[in-house]
């Protein structure tokens, strides 16, 4: 990235030049680096400034308004332009993106770019999916340094290593639901844990006792150092499967926030104190969208339990053709 610098008597009739010839990059700011001011220009236009220094700049800095399309499209070649991904997650200091398979060429400097829009940042990442029942996910370093962040939302922190532990921004509004919903008086079991996704909100936000399950000891862990870090004392965290481990007849709300947990229903179904709700999520085909409400009679049934369901929404899309669906059932 290059830009001509001048004296600073010089800077407004070089700007104006710049400007006039359509030379200057307008996604970059003007700088001052000592008595000299560098003006960012597009490549192929140095000649025009021969009578001054041209200068690669190794840390610039993009207007506010930069985006990653905007920033690359001239750099890239034209056939990979609508390829640059629109999209991308920031989570904590961490920018976790999903590159097309024709781009891999160009990942460096696609972190590179996003590094220097989101000076914040530290570190990029790509996201090449999840795997197993555990959702590891399968990441590569591609700019910056460090895996560890803290990620702020609805007021509460979320320590985590984003190379170990996925994190769906997505769910958001679906926490703050269930926060606004849990009494004071309440007993709560959040089945699937993990870091505290649910358990950590609404034990910030509510002086409910989270019983908080999680069969990852990586998640585990940083359960714990959310407990800390969100100096709540309202959570009782629990190492181990839920399926063999959840006790009966305790709780008055059972969140099933897993994606593939129907088989569980019957142990959170006999978790409820005789009555109670369950906020059960799943993914789902569109063809077969009242699966979740069918799975939910079925094991209530079985269990000789009755149901009303309070609610059934989609939560997000989650790959094409399936959904992420959300059932508040009140068994009793």
């Amino acid at each position: 990235m290059k830009a001509a610098r001048v004296p600073k008597e010089k800077a407004e009739f070089v700007r104006k030049l710049a400007e006039k010839s359509k030379a200057k990059d307008r996604e970059r700011l003007i700088i001052q680096k000592g008595d000299c001011v560098e003006i960012p220009i597009k490549d192929g236009f140095e000649n025009l400034f021969s009578e001054y220094q041209i200068v690669e700049q190794k840390n610039p800095v993009f207007a506010r308004k930069s985006n990653l399309y905007g920033v690359l499209k001239e750099k890239i070649p034209k056939e990979y332009r609508e390829l640059i991904p629109r999209r991308y997650k920031i989570i904590g200091d961490i920018i976790l993106i999903k590159i097309p398979k024709r781009l891999e060429r160009f990942k460096e400097l696609i972190g590179d770019t996003l590094l220097r829009i989101h000076t914040r940042c530290k570190a990029v990442w790509v996201d090449r999916g999840k795997e197993g029942m555990l959702r590891k996910p399968k990441v590569e370093l591609i700019a910056g340094k460090g895996s560890e962040t803290i990620h702020k939302e609805s007021g509460c922190l979320f320590k985590l290593d984003i190379s170990k532990i996925m994190y769906s921004l997505g769910n958001q509004y679906e926490k703050v639901r269930i926060v606004k919903m849990v009494s004071d008086d309440e007993v709560v079991l959040d089945m699937f844990a993990g870091i505290g996704y649910f358990s950590i909100p609404i034990a910030r936000h509510s002086k409910a006792k989270v019983y908080a399950i999680e069969i990852n000891p990586t998640s585990y862990h940083y359960l714990l150092e959310n407990i800390k870090l969100n100096k709540v004392n309202n959570i009782v965290p629990i190492l181990g499967d839920s399926m063999h481990i959840t006790p009966e007849g305790f709780a008055d709300r059972v969140i099933m926030g897993h994606l593939y947990c129907h088989e569980f229903l019957p142990i959170a179904i006999r978790a409820l104190d005789g009555r109670g709700i369950i906020h059960y999520h799943e993914s789902t085909p569109e063809a077969v969208f009242d699966r979740p409400i069918k799975r939910i009679k079925m094991a209530a049934e079985k269990e000789g339990k009755r149901i009303e369901i309070l609610r059934f929404k989609k939560v997000k899309n989650y790959s094409p053709g399936v959904l992420h669906y959300v059932v508040d059932v009140y068994v009793y």
